[in-house]
């Protein structure tokens, strides 16, 4: 695979923008506790775009990360818990719906909760209902909107996720061909046009084929017409793209990004990897370096996660924390 940035002659993809894919995809492995990192890049860079690309790539290979059983797994897990109260409405079935646990067999049950006196309307149907995976986005959480599943065409460039790592294993024929929401790309401040132009300008050949980053990113405003591996949080706005449930990976494209994503309420549980440039003011370094050490009473040295990252190269430099 050849890699071109502004124009520039086709060449071997650079380190940095290896270092940075391959960032990505240790970050996507996840784990029990939440991580919070920060890559520091010498200059303004399409670094957060290749993180995020990483991510999307790792996910590509699973076999269960879409948008349909990712929700279904969540209201699993919650069910096999059942620590407090959760309840769920269906889009047809009226009434309000506890999540009632599983049983013996491993199904997942919801039960209609009485009626209020002050609610008239008529609730038909059975008082306890079975939850599939089949029909799990029927099902949304009680003050959250419904998952949403891109529906479009299936993604025309395997080959380029598929090459761009080497010895991983490869995208799955069938996620190519489904949306996923567990990576989200947040943009710049400035807007979502300032993080698309950026990645626009990153572009990757293989075979006689050319794309550049922002279409690989299948990011739903960009790909309209291809399903969506990636949801986008607008920074300036604190609007996501698409209702997306849970969000195990958010990838902040600069300091400003970075600090509004831990402050957002939908980011609250989920890994957060902010890449930012030192080519800012002091005070706006300050700010990220206040936030780490505000979190230093809750979060640890990641000395894992810096294991597993590949080392950095020159003037980059990775920090990793993870809760205690």
């Amino acid at each position: 695979m050849q890699f071109s940035e502004a124009d520039a002659p086709w060449r071997p993809i650079p380190s940095w923008a290896d270092f940075l894919v391959r960032c990505g995809f240790e970050w996507a492995s996840g784990g029990d506790k939440r991580r919070i990192g920060v890559i520091s890049m010498p200059c303004e860079s399409a670094g957060a775009g290749l993180v995020a690309l990483g991510a999307m790539r790792r996910r590509l290979a699973l076999d269960d990360a879409n948008d349909s059983l990712s929700h279904f797994q969540r209201i699993e897990k919650l069910a096999g818990r059942l620590e407090g109260e959760t309840f769920l409405r269906h889009h047809t079935i009226k009434g309000r719906f506890r999540l009632d646990g599983k049983d013996q067999r491993g199904l997942v049950w919801v039960r209609r909760e009485p009626a209020s006196a002050s609610d008239t309307t008529t609730h038909s149907g059975p008082p306890r209902v079975v939850i599939l995976a089949s029909n799990a986005n029927d099902w949304r959480f009680e003050r959250e909107s419904p998952t949403q599943a891109i529906e479009g065409a299936g993604l025309p460039y395997g080959r380029f996720y598929e090459q761009l790592i080497e010895g991983t294993p490869p995208p799955l024929e069938s996620n190519l061909k489904q949306s996923d929401s567990g990576v989200c790309l947040a943009c710049r401040v400035t807007g979502e046009s300032a993080s698309r132009t950026v990645f626009s300008a990153l572009r990757f050949e293989s075979d006689d084929q050319i794309t550049d980053l922002a279409s690989l990113l299948t990011v739903h405003r960009w790909s309209p017409d291809t399903v969506s591996r990636v949801t986008f949080f607008n920074s300036r706005t604190g609007q996501l793209d698409r209702s997306a449930g849970s969000t195990d990976l958010v990838v902040a494209d600069g300091d400003l990004s970075f600090l509004r994503v831990m402050e957002a309420p939908e980011f609250q549980h989920s890994d957060v990897v902010g890449v930012i440039h030192r080519a800012v003011e002091r005070d706006r370094l300050e700010a990220v370096g206040t936030k780490l050490a505000d979190l230093s009473q809750w979060y640890a040295p990641d000395r894992e996660m810096l294991d597993r990252v590949p080392s950095p190269p020159s003037r980059v430099t990775v920090s990793a924390q993870r809760r205690r």
